[in-house]
């Protein structure tokens, strides 16, 4: 089977948000088994990055799924770019400034790395059940 190079594989199709309202709801109904976490306990893991010759901001700090809240407190506003069918939120700060705001929470990074011209880290909170 030969995929055409316009076809989507990642989590961002435009049904993306049917499909997650769609798993949210199987596993709330889940028999006799999974619970769905308090909202107070968020959403574990964040992906923060910025371009390598930007250090000193923008700094992508979240998709269109990523907790408001956090979204919020880091003062992040949400964007689409034009051509793309996914929304992702900004904030002016560097990275060094979102990682301590994001410590202050409670957020620890995992990893950094480097992807082309990109810097990104993975940060993780824990949760309190």
């Amino acid at each position: 089977h030969h995929r055409s190079g316009t076809e989507r594989t990642d989590c961002r199709s435009a049904s993306g948000g049917r499909a997650v309202a769609s798993l949210k709801r199987s596993f709330e109904s889940f028999p006799g088994g999974v619970k769905e976490r308090s909202q107070e306990a968020g959403m574990p893991y964040l992906l923060i990055s910025t371009q390598i010759r930007l250090e000193s901001g923008p700094t992508n700090v979240g998709d269109e799924f990523s907790d408001p809240e956090v979204m919020n407190y880091l003062g992040a506003r949400k964007t689409t770019m034009l051509g793309n069918n996914f929304s992702e939120y900004h904030v002016d700060d560097p990275p060094r400034v979102v990682l301590d705001k994001l410590e202050k929470w409670g957020f620890r990074v995992l990893a950094m790395t480097g992807v082309g011209q990109t810097l990104v880290w993975c940060l993780h909170k824990e949760l309190v059940v």
